[in-house]
């Protein structure tokens, strides 16, 4: 890996859309972020550290300045917007059904079944906050992605990026699963695959 450039595996992740039927149009629902965004009060994101992040890698933390560029914040719908492209999703490819092959344009299937304008709005000015610039929200109003520093990430999410080396290649990635405000989390998925840190060490 070039150490001219250090976060080129730490690109954005790569999101698999499946279109979905028409379905008739929603009411906008109220944004699920109802309470101050308070950075004291905080949930921890389970499954977050990649699996070769271990200690017999482990080249120590970057420094503050170390720069992090096109992460990828991944975001959850809302259990009914998921129940709603569930249902679809099975109409679209029933044959038989008045939506069969009836398929969305990307900017349609974010509109239905994405999150909300002020959902992301929110998240995006909690990033602004911290020091990151936000470059992009995908169509699908899935996920956003966006820049900063080591320093910011360590800021932000509580965790740190370190280096490891692992099958003689420098990689980088968090050391602890990230930590958000508790009022952030009913829109943000906690996996392995959802966070924007999380990246290929192989």
């Amino acid at each position: 890996m070039s150490t001219n450039s250090p976060l080129c595996r730490l690109g954005p992740l790569c999101l698999m859309l499946t279109l979905c039927a028409f379905s008739p149009a929603q009411t906008g629902p109220a944004s699920r972020i109802t309470q101050p965004i308070n950075d004291a009060v905080r949930v921890t994101l389970k499954g977050n550290v990649h699996p070769l992040a271990q200690a017999p890698f482990d080249l120590g933390t970057v420094p503050d300045s170390f720069p992090a560029s096109r992460m990828v914040l991944l975001l959850q719908r809302s259990p009914e917007r998921e129940a709603a492209l569930q249902q679809f999703l099975q109409n679209a490819h029933r044959p038989g059904s008045p939506t069969f092959h009836k398929w969305l344009k990307p900017d349609q299937f974010g509109e239905l079944y994405g999150l909300t304008d002020s959902e992301i709005a929110t998240v995006s000015g909690w990033l602004q906050e911290h020091g990151f610039s936000v470059s992009r929200i995908n169509r699908a109003k899935t996920a956003i992605e966006f820049s900063g520093t080591a320093g910011g990430v360590r800021s932000a999410f509580h965790t740190q990026i370190r280096a490891y080396l692992v099958n003689g290649e420098e990689h980088y990635a968090n050391d602890v699963d990230p930590q958000i405000p508790a009022a952030l989390a009913s829109v943000m998925r906690a996996s392995l695959r959802s966070t924007t840190f999380v990246r290929s060490l192989t």
